[in-house]
């Protein structure tokens, strides 16, 4: 009986509420959890931030502080703020500035994570060759081949039409329509 390596992705499912903070870092937190426990643990001065619920963010309006015995939500985002910001009704510039922080935040930890999260694990061999061909593996142990995990020109396509700018798109176009099809003559003709 043998051994082999085997590579998966791990799949997390999460039970936690994510915090962005003024700064821009995300933290998440296991739920339940409270406000003021967040606070305590984000700042030395609770007294000078407060927490938002991201889904209570409306332009032109006030932002509603969590109070401090609330609970935060599995999956939610939060955000915190200084206590100055309950002053003034949320502006469009300060929207999209919460908007582009709590983006990069998530981008940053979903990039490390996908770097982390891969896995190895040792898992028994359940395929042994009964013949004695070395060429198969290792001492008649099959190999198992790794998963291509290359995209497709189709997949490519749909990324690049999900996530890129316009101005890739027109650059992937105008790439596209430079190839063209070259027809040979045949010698005999």
């Amino acid at each position: 009986m043998g051994s082999c390596l085997s590579s998966e992705t791990e799949s997390v499912t999460s039970s936690t509420a994510k915090v962005i903070s003024s700064a821009g870092l995300l933290r998440e937190y296991s739920v339940p959890v409270t406000a003021s426990q967040v606070l305590q643990t984000e700042t030395d001065t609770p007294a000078s931030f407060f927490l938002c619920n991201s889904d209570k963010l409306y332009f032109d309006s006030y932002i509603p502080p969590l109070k401090s015995h609330e609970q935060l939500q599995v999956d939610q985002i939060y955000f915190l703020l200084p206590i100055i910001k309950l002053k003034h009704p949320l502006t469009a510039s300060g929207m999209a500035a919460l908007a582009v922080k709590a983006s990069t935040a998530l981008s940053e930890v979903s990039t490390k994570k996908s770097r982390r999260r891969k896995k190895i694990q040792v898992l028994p061999v359940s395929d042994v060759n009964q013949g004695d061909d070395e060429s198969e593996g290792f001492g008649g142990l099959k190999r198992l081949e790794k998963k291509d995990t290359r995209l497709t020109r189709s997949g490519s396509m749909r990324k690049l039409q999900s996530n890129a700018s316009r101005k890739a798109k027109i650059a992937y176009r105008s790439f596209r329509m430079r190839l063209s099809t070259i027809h040979e003559e045949t010698a005999g003709h």
